[in-house]
């Protein structure tokens, strides 16, 4: 019989063990919607860590955000995509060729949202994902998935 870890190549360590300890929590997802579910997850954990708090990676994270609607200017994005793509390159090793592209939202004047491009390997090849990102006024991300 074979287990989890090795049946779920898709998910992180910390996401085999505890698929062991509840197994029911996984049943019934496909190998690409485990991944995409996994690598949103775990580009969440990155993108709400501020840069400094994790003692053993000083560079893990973003930078303190929480001022950046104020100051929100082409320069500050240009910045701030760049930081986006060298964190996910670095600290998401799952995917490839990270884009970030700034989109604006009329509806949502105090927030900043982001779309994150990225090719992933899969079992049927190369997939791209696209992430869309909203940071909102108190500094935090949250995170939507899909695939193309």
């Amino acid at each position: 019989m074979q287990t989890v870890n090795t049946l779920m190549p898709d998910l992180t360590l910390l996401q085999r063990i505890a698929a062991l300890e509840n197994p029911n929590k996984l049943s019934g997802l496909t190998a690409r919607q485990r991944l995409e579910r996994s690598l949103a997850r775990h580009l969440t954990a990155i993108l709400n860590t501020r840069r400094g708090s994790v003692p053993i990676a000083p560079d893990y994270g973003i930078a303190d955000v929480t001022d950046l609607g104020r100051s929100f200017t082409e320069e500050t994005v240009e910045e701030f995509k760049i930081d986006l793509e060298r964190v996910i390159m670095r600290y998401e090793p799952r995917l490839a060729a990270v884009t970030v592209q700034y989109s604006p939202r009329p509806e949502a004047p105090l927030a900043a949202v982001f779309t994150i491009e990225a090719a992933v390997n899969t079992e049927y090849g190369v997939q791209t994902l696209h992430f869309e990102t909203l940071l909102d006024a108190a500094g935090t991300v949250r995170l939507t998935e899909g695939t193309t």
